[in-house]
């Protein structure tokens, strides 16, 4: 029997304290919200996308786009993340236990937006064609896995013959081969992510994308920017609600209404996405009834609670997610280092190799400030990647707190005492608009200074900056130029598992962990152990042991879980939370708008 990947107790339940009324506009309770934007769903939020492909797209930002223009054959069912719907496909699946082969009837009748039928010959492009792509960085680990083996992370550890004999179509029929029958359920959360939208093999062709063969897989190998592939970066094809209209980069995105589409009407004539980053500008947009939804950082929790009995709160939703520092242990041509060498004025490339230089960091992070300040206190520290709620949590993880003098201990260790008697300097970035990440990187900053001060008596002998940048060009940073000392992203799950979290975070193919340096064979293979073993009891055993390493090699600095909110304008309707709902607004298609 496959076992099933749950949550546990803890986040079965979700609480929707919904507050509905009429007044309450500007904070004063005497302005109603305009209806405004007849027929047009607009979300205000902070950051560009990167990508239309769904092979290239591993963010959330992307995904929530290509969610509504493309489709996938499953999807969770409502707030679910045990149970799917059929979409291109007409089940959800039928998994035969001899051959370890899943099975799915593609449905007839649907149309891409261009016009073209969906075939079983689409879905079997889209799966080779990313496998194919393999950008670095991106999703499509999550398809060599399932299908080739847990030692298969990128297209050179295969062979285009597997390839294409682990995803075969059967007459109306895409047939799936997985590497064990412990992929089952995995495998089927996978199919719900944007990663496995499905493409249009023929217009994809005729657009100059690859073209089915092996012979052409070189032209299209591991790209190194969104842009570079293919013309569905910025040309989406798809089967789903929407269709792309405008993507004015870095400004905003519109679609419009599929009239191709097959599964009954479109809530909305468009759905216009716009980049705002400034906060003031978002609540003034909500609170005019201008936006219907826009992006609330939990710093601002406490300031939208005199607004809230005159909009839609969907509050106390438990999160899938955690947010961390990663330290980069082979910093690449960095111009965020200072001079490049351990003299006061910077920091070599390998300067957090250097375990203590870890430990010091972990230990100088005030994580009671960051969950107070920049979550509102809508959060809870973890001591490693695996959150509460996933299948393999350890309650008992350790964690780090923050002691100055045990920073202080660590680095006078550290580099021999030379990183403390000479002192560093670099510089911290965060993706612009994103307040709890920016007060997360001036705590790291502020924490030094002190410690500088406090116990060196020399306020300048530690300093890291810090700076913004765009998203895109962040996610550039972390999987391509590999420049910056730290990074520090956010984790939702791709599968509700441990072995999902701890994948990218220890593996040394690691989504995250990779492209830090971190990561050993040894490991690797306590990671595969893990997710195969059957008996439970050793498995959640095994699990322990992997938390347990990741605190004592504090490759990172683990922040939160955090609880998190919706703010609707009192229009819409139908807003249910998924915790692997990659976007920000849910499901659209199943909600709608009305003065009603």
């Amino acid at each position: 029997m496959a076992r099933k990947f749950l949550f546990s107790s803890m986040a079965v339940v979700v609480t929707l304290a919904m507050v509905l009324a009429g007044c309450g506009g500007g904070g004063d309770g005497g302005d109603e919200i305009p209806y405004l934007n007849d027929g047009v769903f607009v979300y205000e939020t902070i950051g560009d996308i990167y990508s239309f492909d769904p092979a290239w797209v591993y963010d959330t930002a992307s995904g929530m786009q290509v969610g509504m223009v493309y489709e996938q054959l499953i999807y969770y069912d409502g707030s679910s993340t045990e149970d799917f719907q059929p979409l291109l496909a007409t089940d959800t699946g039928t998994f035969n236990a001899t051959d370890n082969t899943l099975r799915f009837t593609i449905r007839e009748g649907v149309q891409f937006s261009n016009g073209n039928d969906l075939t079983p010959e689409d879905v079997e492009y889209t799966f080779e064609r990313a496998m194919c792509q393999d950008r670095p960085g991106g999703p499509i680990w999550m398809f060599y896995q399932p299908l080739l083996g847990e030692d298969v992370w990128h297209y050179e550890h295969t062979t285009f013959a597997a390839i294409t004999s682990a995803v075969e179509v059967d007459g109306d029929d895409v047939v799936f081969t997985l590497a064990g029958p412990y992929w089952e359920t995995a495998f089927k959360q996978i199919l719900c992510g944007q990663w496995a939208c499905i493409v249009d093999k023929d217009y994809c062709i005729d657009n100059g994308d690859w073209d089915g063969t092996e012979g052409d897989v070189e032209n299209f190998l591991h790209p190194e920017n969104p842009g570079d592939i293919g013309h569905l970066y910025d040309n989406p094809m798809g089967t789903g609600p929407w269709t792309l209209n405008t993507w004015d980069q870095s400004n905003q995105i519109i679609l419009d209404k599929n009239t191709n589409y097959w599964n009954g009407a479109v809530p909305f004539d468009n759905v216009i996405t716009k980049v705002v980053d400034e906060w003031s500008s978002r609540k003034l947009s909500l609170l005019a009834g201008e936006a219907d939804l826009v992006y609330v950082p939990a710093s601002r929790f406490v300031e939208m609670e005199p607004e809230e009995p005159s909009l839609q709160v969907f509050q106390d939703l438990p999160s899938l997610s955690i947010d961390a520092f990663f330290m980069n242990f082979d910093i690449h041509n960095s111009t965020y280092v200072g001079s490049g060498a351990l003299d006061g004025e910077g920091i070599p490339s390998d300067f957090f190799s250097d375990i203590d230089v870890r430990k010091a960091f972990c230990y100088a992070f005030d994580y009671d400030t960051y969950i107070a300040d920049a979550l509102n206190s809508q959060g809870v520290q973890r001591g490693s990647p695996v959150v509460e709620g996933l299948y393999g949590y350890w309650e008992d993880t350790p964690m780090y707190s923050y002691c100055l003098t045990e920073a202080v201990d660590h680095m006078q260790a550290a580099w021999g005492g030379e990183a403390w008697d000479k002192g560093f300097e670099f510089t911290l970035l965060y993706n612009a608009g994103n307040l709890p990440r920016k007060t997360a990187c001036e705590l790291v900053s502020e924490a030094w200074a002190k410690i500088g001060n406090d116990y060196a008596g020399d306020p300048e002998r530690f300093q890291v900056n810090v700076q913004a940048l765009a998203w895109p060009t962040i996610l550039g940073k972390i999987f391509g130029t590999r420049d910056m000392p730290m990074f520090q992203i956010g984790w939702l799950p791709d599968y509700p598992h441990a072995d999902n979290f701890l994948n990218p975070f220890m593996h040394s193919q690691g989504v995250f962990s990779h492209f830090q340096g971190y990561g050993n064979n040894v490991t690797d293979a306590a990671l595969t152990a893990a997710f195969q073993e059957t008996d439970y009891e050793t498995q959640m055993g095994l699990y322990e042991d992997l938390q347990q390493q990741y605190y004592d090699d504090a490759p990172g600095i683990v922040l939160a879980q955090p609880i998190v909110r919706r703010y609707f304008t009192p229009y819409i309707d139908g807003f249910y939370y998924n915790p692997c709902e990659s976007s920000y607004a849910g499901r659209l298609i199943d909600m709608s708008k009305s003065e009603s």
